[in-house]
């Protein structure tokens, strides 16, 4: 009962404490340095293209593409240099011409 009961208290608190991490809640906490509404929007933008970018270069898992298997390469040292989307917009242009080029 006692293993019960700091196990219950472990996971009420522990999900409790995720919430206070998320952005809403920091940017509660510090509403002086949060970001304003079109730099939220901007980081939005950004995630989403990261969110792309992992689409882009695992679309298609049940064979190997070495397209895909380039760019995810590559993807990594881009991002070091670039924004999400700049990046995004590069790897499709450059898969579409290097699929392209292999058929």
């Amino acid at each position: 009962m006692r293993t019960y009961l700091i196990a219950l208290f472990l996971l009420v608190t522990s999900t409790a404490m995720a919430d206070d991490y998320n952005y809403q809640m920091i940017s509660k906490r510090f509403t002086s340095a949060a970001l304003s509404q079109s730099a939220l929007e901007a980081a939005k933008m950004q995630g989403e293209c990261l969110v792309g970018i992992k689409e882009l270069n695992f679309r298609n898992q049940t064979q190997f593409d070495p397209v895909a298997e380039w760019s995810n390469y590559r993807t990594a040292a881009l991002l070091e240099k670039y924004s999400p989307c700049e990046v995004l917009v590069m790897l499709e242009v450059a898969q579409v011409r290097l699929k392209a080029h292999l058929r």
